[in-house]
């Protein structure tokens, strides 16, 4: 069993979002988390595209959650394949609404236990079905407080249609 899954319990399939952890694991050195001062993007064009980056806050009292997020990046491959850009929009700006509340749970558990999220998930959006693996890991600008989540999605390809008898 491997260090990562012992630690995380989960193991990640794709060779390039398993490169994108070691790397995160390598920049959080002896701190919980890393800053996103410390990754550069030019360690990492593998997976540039696939990137997502998002700002993480704590919400203010009377908000029905406990963070809010706003996308401060995401990779022009999920752009293309997405259809639409949410750089600079909050979470809520997501035009699907059971894919935006899946994402926010995500990135609420996340934020309240320092755990990465990673899952294989196939969906069906805007009539179109998906298979996606995505990693969501925490930063921390002082080490510790999570401000920032970073998240990596690959398409997985589609599974072969069952063929009737």
């Amino acid at each position: 069993m491997s260090a990562v899954r012992r630690e995380f319990g989960f193991a990640i399939a794709d060779e390039k979002i398993r490169r994108f952890f070691r790397y995160w694991l390598d920049k959080r050195g002896a701190r919980r988390y890393p800053a996103r001062a410390s990754l550069d993007p030019v360690d990492f064009p593998y997976v540039l595209g696939d990137v997502v980056v998002i700002e993480a806050e704590r919400s203010r009292a009377g908000s029905p959650w406990p963070w809010t997020f706003r996308y401060r990046l995401v990779g022009t491959k999920i752009v293309e394949r997405d259809g639409y850009d949410l750089t600079r929009k909050t979470l809520d700006d997501l035009p699907e609404p059971q894919y935006r509340e899946r994402i926010r749970a995500t990135w609420i558990a996340v934020c309240e236990t320092g755990v990465p999220a990673h899952h294989v998930r196939e969906l069906l959006l805007d009539r179109r079905l998906r298979r996606y693996e995505v990693l969501v890991l925490p930063l921390a600008s002082n080490g510790e407080d999570i401000d920032m989540l970073i998240s990596v999605q690959r398409q997985l390809p589609s599974r072969p249609e069952a063929v009737p008898d």
